[in-house]
């Protein structure tokens, strides 16, 4: 027996209409499929085994029960949007339920971090993103020297998808009462911190089921008191503000050269006539899509290292492959997007060390180069 769902969510995380994947098939009709997906009919031995060729899973995929959807928090994900389709919102989706399941089932290695996120839904988004720098273990005055590990660390299953969508970076969801945010794939690291902060935000502060103009805007203020504290970043304001004086800045703090300009508007620093110059001269320059200034691009650890546990350091991809019901094309893609320990950022001395009890993903100070453990939709 296998269920057609099963189908259809390899189907569209692939990206492929109905039309699309039957034409990819010897003597499979869109028709046949449509009926195959709504469990009207079971195909033969044969021709599963070519879809599931085609789609990059194994018969046994499809034959293992479907998880339960998780409820998207994104704005962008619920709304209608002539930049976010459909299709990609379904892709996306679907490909962060898929690498989900895997996560979870890979917990079986070891025991889950517990979540410690807490929940401001009445809190000014400067006051709940400060609280939230103390949960992550990081002073109100200085830079974030990585923030995708720390969220790990207080419990949120970060995901990273390989998958890319012009008009999408990142997504947060609930899983029962897990909070997830996916990544996805080819984000510049500026804009995937900015991503990530923001999801956060709406896991923090909003409720199921919000909507409206004002919870983005609330967002992005968590983001840039997240990211950017306004006592310490009018500190490091340069006196005068160019491109070049803000790029120097972006290198130290982690934000793309865009959301300074804002944050110097926000602050005084400039006006609004010269806050609209200068974004005018970022757009001339072409930096709207990839700016100057290094800031590395920070991957989620937890999925990654808990496959080594499970699969030996490598981890050994042929047999995480086959336990997942996967090809082993698809298990390396997947897990390229999550960090191994020579990808990890060096962390802080000054840093405090989180408590974890027993955990046995838990990350263990420095982080680099030493064998460690360990979900709303971002438009670009």
């Amino acid at each position: 027996m296998i269920y057609g769902e099963r189908v259809k969510q390899v189907r569209e995380l692939q990206h492929l209409t109905q039309s699309a994947l039957a034409s990819m098939i010897p003597e499979l009709t869109q028709y046949q499929l449509s009926r195959i997906e709504s469990g009207a009919t079971v195909p033969n031995a044969e021709m599963i085994a070519m879809i599931a060729g085609s789609l990059g899973v194994t018969v046994e995929f499809f034959e293992r029960r479907p998880s339960h959807d998780f409820e998207a928090m994104s704005p962008q994900l619920r709304a209608r949007s002539s930049r976010l389709t459909q299709g990609v919102k379904s892709s996306a989706m679907q490909w962060a339920r898929l690498v989900l399941e895997e996560y979870t089932r890979l917990q079986g290695f070891g025991k889950p971090i517990p979540v410690r996120l807490e929940r401001f839904p009445s809190v000014p988004p400067r006051d709940a993103a400060a609280a939230v720098r103390l949960l992550l273990g990081f002073s109100r005055d200085l830079p974030l020297p990585y923030l995708i590990l720390a969220i790990e660390r207080l419990g949120v299953v970060t995901l990273g998808l390989p998958y890319s969508a012009q008009a999408l970076d990142a997504f947060c969801a609930w899983y029962g009462e897990i909070p997830v945010i996916a990544l996805l794939t080819g984000v510049p690291g500026d804009r995937l911190r900015w991503s990530v902060a923001h999801e956060l935000g709406h896991l923090v502060l909003h409720q199921r089921g919000d909507r409206g103009k004002d919870i983005e805007a609330e967002a992005d203020e968590f983001a840039a008191e997240l990211l950017t504290p306004q006592v310490a970043i009018a500190d490091a304001m340069p006196t005068v503000i160019t491109l070049n004086s803000l790029t120097m800045l972006k290198t130290q703090w982690g934000v793309s050269i865009k959301s300074l300009i804002r944050r110097a508007r926000e602050l005084g620093f400039v006006d609004q006539d010269r806050a609209t110059s200068l974004y005018k001269q970022v757009s001339a320059r072409g930096w709207n899509k990839s700016e100057p200034g290094y800031v590395p691009r920070e991957k989620p650890r937890a999925f990654r290292k808990l496959a080594e546990i499970g699969y030996g350091a490598g981890p050994n991809v042929e047999g995480l492959a086959k336990d997942a019901a996967w090809s082993q094309e698809l298990a390396l893609q997947v897990l390229d997007e999550h960090a191994a320990p020579d990808e990890l950022p060096m962390e802080p001395q000054s840093a405090p060390a989180p408590q974890h009890g027993g955990n046995v993903v838990a990350f263990r100070r420095p982080i680099r180069n030493t064998d460690h453990g360990s979900s709303t939709f971002r438009r670009a």
